[in-house]
């Protein structure tokens, strides 16, 4: 057989180097017919049908030599060969498909998912299904993000009964199409697919998650009914709990969620979803109770300051919901959040208010006053009480609320719960309004004088006089307010005063009227408002720990409700650097420096304040306004009204040029009055604390005082947006040395020890004896790399005190620690945080055996 294949290739070589090709065909044909996989007859068969223009005889033979190239395993030489001899021909599907297939390895994909998709319509001529089933699986897995053609496989799948491969693919399908809008279609085919294998879970989430977004929830939950047993995945838990929430099926969505929250702690959202449907649906006690459950599942995991921004939500969204506002206020006394404790009572008296029950809003009130006794609206809740509860509790609750400016005191008392004053006489009731127009024009007088509104008060002392005439020989406090004011009615000499123990010239007698310079008096509007934001401003400044929280919180509500570019607050004598300084700046004005701030204030102070009492700068007498980006200032200087002397300046800046109008020269003189007044009072309150809880023996802060000065410090800190640390210096093996020693001999050791140490920290830096052997020193302004520095520098000193009892060589642990700031942390929040990071401090070093330094990373 070989020696005739030799023949017959020897005589086709020679026929065609005698360009004999029709010869050289038929000797090549023989050799096909003796080895028909032969790969020289088949290439030159190709070439030669090529030549003699016979390009179908010649795809032929290149075909199966393409065949015999790809199953050898030559995908380069197939490909090449297919290329450019096979393309331009119809070519057999199955040719067509394992060309694409060699395409697909090649990552030629977009030509690939030509030649299967040529391949699967010949296949679907010849009804050869399952091939063309083969080939659409190949485009799909080309083209994964194409929906049709996932559905093209589905539907060939489902026609062959090939439930699982049809299932998937119309799943693959309805979420792609999902995916860019098409719910309805997607619907469809999550419903082909459940409909082929019921049993499937991912099939029924996927359509019920489907239909959940088509809004009907009814047939997403009878989807997942029968999974509910036994899933206990998250994905389904929360799908199947938003389906009940949405059908109001409360009760198994709080099972479902609470199963969902135990997987997934930081997944809250949805109980509190619940709770408001739970309220929604007239079941508040059952989500007043939810969220106490909450309440103590996220006090453990420590989000106290995601549950307060839930139950802030909750109260905004539900404020009529009765049970939800009582849990709410409960909560935040737990939490100890005392501002957001008294608002829950403010919406809780009006609550109880409305619904009746009187004893629970005389409750609420007395909470309220025992918070805040300077609220100005603790006298409109009394007063809406009068008549409905027993008189001795009003008398008792107005005793201990102090007098707003803003709501007047009866004179003739609380008439009490079913009293008989509908049945007075008409002289009584005449007398009665009477009265109260007195006390309305009194209240009217107070409120000009505290915010030094001299001409209007005087005004309406003049309109007293000429309506009560002597009233004052009788009402001391209608007297009093006569007095402040300087002003008298004519022809009633003011009460002399007792005689100085100094004699002085007679003072001039006194004019019949003292009235303030002339000055244009504002809008009513304008008055009015700027009486309320005086006294939010009084009671916000009130509320503050330290004098610098107070400058703070007055810059910045000024400078909001003057709608300047900037408030400076600083405090401290003139000529002198500011002992104190805030600043409020408006959005997109960068702060400015302390120096800047300490230039103008002194440029104002050597200003000559106008008839109202205020100064103006201009830029272009004071140049140096523009460094802060100011054409204009309005300021006034503060006074001490107790020494007399001046103690420094508050004043606001406009970027454009701005006409002050005399108003803002009143508000600004009212809050500075009582800026100063708040800066002394928390300076008081500071001392009285510090000589409260002094250590008697080390001079140093005792225990008692640690979290007070924690806790104001870090709201300093956070305010001023300032670095705090602190460090904990313990005597290592201290309790042993105390059972050795004695504690006596130990706490004169801690005496030597903090007199040595007082010298090495600052001023401004607070010593706390923490415990027995251990010092804890609070650090305004330190970072946490200072701090350490400060701590190695500590634990040398303490290395050179020597205890009383012998040359024994004690050793000194430090901890060092920067408080967090994370945004939205409440203070109480941050300050237990770093309390507990110190604690563990410690106890890392009593593991490692003492005398080290451990600093602590900031969280």
């Amino acid at each position: 057989m070989a020696p005739d294949i030799s023949k017959n290739l020897e005589r086709a070589r020679r026929s065609l180097e005698k360009n004999k090709l029709r010869e050289a065909v038929a000797a090549y044909q023989a050799v096909l017919d003796e080895s028909p996989s032969h790969q020289e007859s088949l290439q030159a068969l190709g070439d030669i049908y090529t030549r003699l223009n016979e390009p179908a005889l010649a795809a032929q033979y290149y075909g199966s030599q393409f065949d015999r190239l790809l199953d050898a395993g030559d995908g380069i030489k197939a490909a090449a060969i297919f290329s450019r001899f096979l393309r331009p021909h119809p070519q057999p599907p199955d040719r067509l498909m394992r060309y694409g297939g060699l395409l697909q390895k090649q990552n030629r994909i977009s030509e690939a998912i030509e030649q299967f998709g040529a391949s699967a319509d010949l296949f679907l001529q010849q009804q050869r299904e399952i091939e063309a089933l083969a080939c659409y699986e190949s485009l799909a897995l080309l083209d994964p993000e194409n929906p049709a053609r996932h559905a093209a496989l589905g539907e060939l799948a489902e026609r062959l009964r090939h439930s699982d491969l049809a299932a998937r693919s119309y799943l693959r399908a309805g979420q792609l199409t999902q995916a860019s809008g098409g719910l309805d279609e997607a619907i469809d085919f999550f419903g082909r697919a459940h409909q082929l294998l019921p049993s499937d879970r991912t099939g029924a989430l996927l359509f019920a998650e489907a239909k959940l977004r088509k809004g009907d929830a009814e047939a997403a939950v009878a989807l997942l009914e029968p999974f509910a047993p036994s899933d206990k995945d998250t994905s389904f838990l929360a799908l199947f709990g938003e389906s009940l929430l949405r059908t109001s099926q409360l009760d198994r969505a709080r099972e479902v969620f609470e199963a969902y929250y135990r997987q997934k702690p930081e997944s809250f959202g949805k109980i509190f979803e619940l709770i408001g449907a739970y309220v929604r649906a007239g079941e508040g006690d059952k989500g007043a109770s939810l969220l106490r459950q909450m309440k103590d599942v996220m006090r453990g995991s420590r989000k106290e300051i995601e549950l307060s921004a839930q139950m802030d939500r909750l109260a905004t969204s539900f404020p009529d919901s009765l049970p939800l506002a009582e849990a709410i206020a409960r909560i935040y006394e737990e939490l100890n959040r005392e501002t957001k404790y008294f608002d829950a009572l403010v919406r809780l008296f009006d609550l109880y208010l409305v619904a009746g029950r009187l004893k629970e809003a005389c409750e609420a009130l007395d909470r309220l006053v025992d918070i805040d006794p300077y609220d100005y609206r603790n006298q409109q809740r009394i007063a809406q009480l009068d008549g409905k509860v027993d008189p001795a509790f009003l008398q008792s609750v107005l005793s201990r609320a102090a007098k707003a400016a803003t709501v007047s005191t009866r004179s003739e008392g609380f008439a009490g719960a079913g009293s008989d004053a509908a049945s007075t006489s008409v002289s009584a009731s005449e007398e009665a309004r009477a009265q109260h127009a007195l006390e309305d024009l009194i209240v009217q007088v107070e409120i000009f004088l505290q915010y030094s509104l001299q001409s209007k008060a005087v005004e309406r002392l003049t309109r007293i006089s000429e309506l009560f005439p002597g009233e004052e020989e009788r009402n001391e406090r209608l007297r009093a307010l006569y007095e402040r004011a300087n002003w008298w009615p004519t022809g009633a000499p003011p009460k002399p005063s007792p005689k100085p123990v100094v004699a002085v010239p007679p003072p001039p007698p006194p004019p019949s009227v003292v009235e303030a310079p002339p000055v244009a008096a504002p809008s009513p509007a304008e008055t009015h408002r700027d009486l309320a934001a005086i006294a939010e401003i009084n009671r916000l400044m009130y509320r503050q720990a330290t004098p610098r929280e107070v400058l703070a919180a007055a810059a910045a509500e000024v400078g909001k409700h003057l709608a300047v570019a900037r408030c400076l607050v600083a405090f401290g004598a003139p000529g002198e650097s500011a002992q104190l300084s805030a600043e409020y700046s408006a959005p997109g004005v960068q702060a400015a420096s302390a120096p800047r701030i300490s230039a103008i204030v002194d440029a104002l102070s050597k200003s000559q304040p106008d008839e109202l009492g205020a100064v103006e700068l201009h830029a272009a007498g004071a140049p140096r306004l523009r460094e802060l980006g100011l054409e204009c200032v309005l300021g006034v200087p503060l006074t001490d009204k107790e020494t007399q002397q001046p103690a420094g300046a508050l004043l606001v800046g406009s970027a454009a040029p701005r006409k002050w109008k005399p108003n803002e020269s009143f508000f600004l003189q009212a809050v500075g009055d009582q800026l100063v007044v708040s800066v002394n009072h928390t300076r008081l309150r500071s001392l009285v604390r510090s000589l409260a809880v002094t250590d008697e023996r080390t001079g140093l802060l005792s225990r008692g005082a640690y979290i007070d000065c924690l806790l104001a410090e870090s709201n300093r800190a956070r305010s001023q947006g300032t670095p705090l640390s602190l460090i904990v210096l313990q005597l290592d093996h201290g309790s042993e040395l105390m059972r050795q020693h004695g504690d006596a001999a130990v706490d004169q050791y801690v005496e030597q020890l903090a007199r040595a140490l007082s010298s090495t920290i600052r001023q401004t830096d607070i010593a706390v004896k923490y415990t027995a052997w251990s010092l804890v020193f609070v650090l305004p302004d330190t970072s946490l790399e200072n701090a350490r520095a400060l701590s190695e520098k500590l634990r040398q000193v303490a290395e050179t005190v020597q205890p009383q009892w012998g040359a024994q060589k004690l050793t000194v642990s430090a901890v060092v620690a920067e408080t967090s700031s994370r945004p939205g942390d409440e203070v109480e929040d941050r300050v237990t945080e770093w309390i507990n990071r110190a604690e563990e401090g410690l106890d890392d070093a009593r593991q490692r055996g003492g005398n080290v330094l451990v600093p602590l990373a900031t969280p």
